[in-house]
């Protein structure tokens, strides 16, 4: 990935301002007598030194459900808003039924004309067969009176499913909620006419969606630096900007195989899994995602930028480090075993102690600082094309 020369520029300005606000922040200057550099001091102090992975992320539902109707017809009753919570089984939608309500009628009564031929078809049929032993009619005449039986049952069966039938279709105008959740969108007014979501080749009308909100996710997309430093089950905190007093506790269920390119910048998207019992949280929300990758407490701390950068092809071991300790009212250098380090503040193993003032160049030290991390960034990142120049022969 190639960054343009403008970005690294700017990246390097970042760097500097934020350099420099720490300075006048953090420390306090000294001035030594005549025309010696004047430091800024830095106490040695012991403390919590993490390193996390910071990403910006959207909230969403986990099970977002679109809720349609199997049945068509005219809305009559609608009782809900966006942001309403429903109860599991709680009427949605209620559409017109007279139409299916006159077809379950007609099955009605025809499963119970069905039912009476078959009554009087067995009655015919027990006053044949005992005719038919006694010798007065013909066994032809006995089979027909049963066959007339077992047309009369075949009415019954089909009459049963036909009211069957109608019977769903008239339940099928009622609509009820799928599951606990919060109506997030809705779709339909009082009066208008859906399709069915099953008959229908578009797939039907949406009536609303529906959401379980009281666990929700967040997709934040992590740069592949930091990507192989998080995994499945790992702790996250979550910040919302509606909420920036309060801080969200989810766990990383999700880490996409398969990366997206943002920007000219590779993210793989990470989704955390969030309690939300109170519903504070809202789908679309934006969201700061804060992953803590090490944490190791009653350390002690230095600035980063109080630590002599190692030179190239210098000292072999990087844990020693070079720092200006104030002994006295002058600074003398003093050799280091550092651990753990992020850009604002590294771990010390050997070499200081609680209370150590150490001391930072003012102007100079800032200045070298830079061209350290604008060298690093050019060696470390390639940008512009380059070309080989020749020089013409003379004649």
């Amino acid at each position: 990935m190639k960054l343009s020369k403008w970005y690294v520029i700017g990246f390097i300005v970042i760097i500097a301002v934020a350099a420099s606000v720490y300075f006048y922040t953090n420390g306090r200057s000294t001035e030594t007598s005549g025309e010696g550099p004047r430091y800024k001091e830095f106490e040695v102090r012991q403390g919590v030194f993490e390193t996390m992975v910071s990403a910006g992320g959207v909230v969403g539902p986990i099970d977002r459900i679109e809720i349609k109707s199997k049945a068509s017809g005219r809305i009559e009753e609608l009782p809900f808003e966006e942001g309403d919570f429903v109860t599991k089984g709680a009427l949605v939608c209620r559409l017109d039924k007279t139409d299916v309500q006159a077809d379950f009628d007609q099955a009605l009564a025809d499963l119970d004309i069905a039912e009476a031929e078959l009554k009087q078809a067995e009655n015919t049929f027990s006053r044949r067969q005992q005719l038919f032993e006694k010798g007065l009619i013909s066994e032809e005449e006995r089979d027909l009176s049963n066959l007339n039986v077992a047309q009369a049952k075949g009415k019954v069966i089909r009459a049963r499913t036909a009211l069957d039938r109608n019977e769903i279709r008239l339940s099928e105008t009622i609509v009820r909620a799928p599951l606990d959740g919060i109506i997030l969108q809705k779709y339909v007014e009082v009066g208008q006419i859906i399709a069915s979501g099953i008959s229908n080749v578009g797939g039907g009308t949406p009536i609303a969606d529906i959401a379980d909100m009281r666990y929700i996710y967040v997709e934040a997309g992590i740069d592949e630096i930091d990507v192989g430093k998080i995994r499945m089950g790992q702790n996250a905190a979550v910040k919302a900007e509606a909420f920036p007093l309060m801080a969200f506790s989810g766990e990383i269920i999700r880490i996409a195989p398969e990366a997206r390119i943002e920007q000219n910048v590779t993210l793989f998207d990470v989704i955390i899994e969030v309690e939300n019992p109170e519903g504070k949280l809202k789908s679309g929300m934006n969201a700061t995602v804060e992953i803590t990758i090490v944490r190791e407490e009653n350390v002690l701390l230095a600035p980063s930028m109080a630590l002599e950068m190692p030179k190239k092809g210098g000292n072999k071991n990087p844990n020693m480090r070079k720092v200006l300790v104030k002994e006295g009212e002058i600074f003398v250098p003093r050799k280091v075993e550092v651990g753990l380090s992020n850009f604002r503040e590294t771990v010390i193993l050997s070499g200081l102690e609680e209370g150590d003032l150490l001391g930072v160049p003012m102007m100079s030290r800032l200045k070298a600082e830079n061209d350290r991390m604008e060298q690093r960034i050019k060696s470390s990142r390639s940008f512009g094309t380059s070309s080989n120049t020749t020089k013409a022969k003379g004649k």
